[in-house]
């Protein structure tokens, strides 16, 4: 192999670091490991801002409830009631939050190892799993 040419004779003793051949399959790879990464940020900013709507609408109609309120303990019970509600709003989120983020740390790992493999030219050819 000593007398083997040269790859790329207008570099002696250098390798690319990417096969020429290969960049546009390495850019494919690592763009879809940003999708990736970018869809389950964006699933979880859509679930938090879905929950502050939800939240937001149930604060108006706490508005509503106390200046309909009769009296002070209608009030009371409008509030206790809200509270009651939020505290448990606040929970189920926590955990739907939780799952959400984990998911999405699962996903962000996985596009970043493609977005390696890419970059090292181990990214999936066309037609291959």
């Amino acid at each position: 192999m000593a007398n083997a040419k040269p790859k790329f004779p207008f570099m002696p003793g250098m390798a690319p670091v990417a096969d020429p051949a290969h960049v546009g399959d390495m850019m494919q790879g690592m763009m879809r490991a940003q999708a990736r990464i970018m869809d389950a940020l964006l699933r979880q900013n859509i679930e938090a801002l879905d929950f502050l709507k939800a939240r937001y609408e149930k604060d108006r109609a706490l508005c509503a409830a106390l200046a309909a309120a009769e009296d002070a303990q209608a009030a009371a019970k409008a509030w206790t009631e809200f509270l009651r509600r939020a505290t448990s709003d606040y929970a189920d989120e926590a955990g739907r939050m939780s799952a959400l983020a984990a998911v999405t740390a699962e996903q962000v790992i996985e596009g970043v190892t493609d977005e390696v493999k890419a970059a090292t030219g181990d990214a999936p050819r066309k037609g291959k799993a």
